[in-house]
């Protein structure tokens, strides 16, 4: 099992990436796919892996130092012979052919060329073939069919070798047709685009979430909710765009005030009456939350870690303290103070939604059924709130 260097990625892929298949990474001009790809590399060459990368969007320099911006050295590697870069950029569009040790004579010529890497890769028996970017050579060669034709040949030729592909595609630049013509030859695809890494194909069953959330950073991509672990973090991440949406990350979102939420609910008490209403908040929550159990789950090692870290990220948002007061099999009470919206004399429980949240929580963790109840609140004058979540009985 290879690790792609994300855990949260890993945990999709059950693990990792299979030995012996090949791996594209699609998505948009902004080239986080690209990005994505090299910290794939980075990670295939710290878990010791021999890899030949072939440079067409840019020259071998100029993409030592625009890695070097999202935290990706090569240097290191470079230097024990674990990377070799071939410069198949230069000769693209130099006037005259520029000859040398690592450069490709006539990078259009591509039966020539993917010959050239071929001899290359079994002589000096690499793992793995990196091809940064397949685009290039879709968008400057004249001939589109012969293109597809030679590329999943070759890709095809080489996995009979043992060697596999690692690839980067602008899906903008074709037809969904030869999209899906251009992704036969590999095992996996990972769709890295608005702000989401999302794993489209794979050889085996994937978790039931095949996708999250991600930031672009000084240190590549990273998940959402690990970036995002501070409130200097969070603050860094708001933005204004010119169409009144407000940002934070890739997420859009609205600053609303504790008493605009704090109406709202007085509004389903009088309108609903208040059982209802208890149950429009339990069920309000429980909808809020579905999955997001599931995919810390992927990442934290118990039940107990999921709901500490939802409890750092409820504080960060200002929503509010949380702590676990009691916690077994069967049974997990949580004790709130300041939770939002703060309705002081209200007379009754007001955050029923917080008790559906956790319950759904629970439930997608422990895979049986549990039910939240809040049995104190400081909106009826309780000097804390205080949810019980209780396993339901067979």
């Amino acid at each position: 099992m290879i690790s792609t260097g994300i855990q949260r990625l890993d945990d999709i892929l059950k693990g990792g990436i299979r030995e012996e298949h090949s791996v594209m990474f699609s998505g948009l001009f902004d080239e986080d796919h690209r990005i994505l790809m090299h910290q794939f590399v980075f990670s295939l060459l710290s878990q010791d892996y021999k890899v030949l990368l072939v440079e067409f969007k840019q020259t071998p320099r100029s993409l030592i130092e625009w890695v070097k911006e999202y935290g990706i050295d090569y240097s290191s590697f470079m230097e024990s012979e674990k990377l070799r870069i071939l410069d198949g950029y230069t000769n693209i569009y130099s006037k005259m052919t520029v000859s040398g040790k690592d450069m490709l004579p006539n990078p259009l010529d591509l039966p020539i060329t993917t010959a050239i890497i071929r001899d290359i890769l079994i002589k000096e028996k690499y793992d793995f073939l990196v091809i940064d970017d397949l685009s290039i050579l879709y968008a400057v060669l004249s001939s589109k069919e012969e293109f597809f034709k030679i590329i999943v040949r070759f890709i095809n030729s080489i996995s009979l070798e043992h060697v596999s592909t690692v690839a980067s595609f602008m899906e903008e630049l074709t037809s969904p047709d030869y999209y899906s013509l251009l992704t036969l030859p590999f095992g996996y695809v990972i769709s890295v685009k608005n702000g989401k890494i999302h794993v489209l194909k794979a050889p085996h069953p994937l978790s039931s979430v095949t996708y999250f959330t991600y930031v672009k950073t000084e240190r590549g991509i990273q998940p959402y909710g690990e970036y995002y672990e501070t409130v200097e973090r969070l603050k860094e991440s708001l933005f204004l765009d010119e169409e009144g949406m407000l940002w934070a990350g890739n997420e859009r979102i609205q600053l609303v005030e504790e008493n605009s939420e704090a109406t709202l609910i007085e509004g389903l008490f009088e309108y609903l009456g208040e059982e209802e209403a208890k149950r429009f908040l339990y069920f309000w929550g429980r909808k809020s939350f579905q999955e997001i159990g599931k995919i810390y789950a992927k990442v934290h090692k118990s039940l107990r870690h999921v709901l500490e870290k939802i409890f750092d990220e409820t504080k960060i948002s200002g929503g509010g303290m949380l702590e676990i007061l009691q916690f077994s099999n069967d049974m997990i009470v949580i004790k709130g103070k300041n939770l939002f919206p703060r309705m002081p004399n209200f007379g009754s429980q007001v955050h029923l939604h917080y008790a559906g949240a956790l319950a759904q929580i629970v439930e997608e963790i422990s895979g049986s059924e549990w039910e939240g109840h809040e049995v104190k609140c400081e909106a009826k004058g309780d000097s804390y709130c205080e949810f019980v979540i209780k396993r339901k009985e067979e």
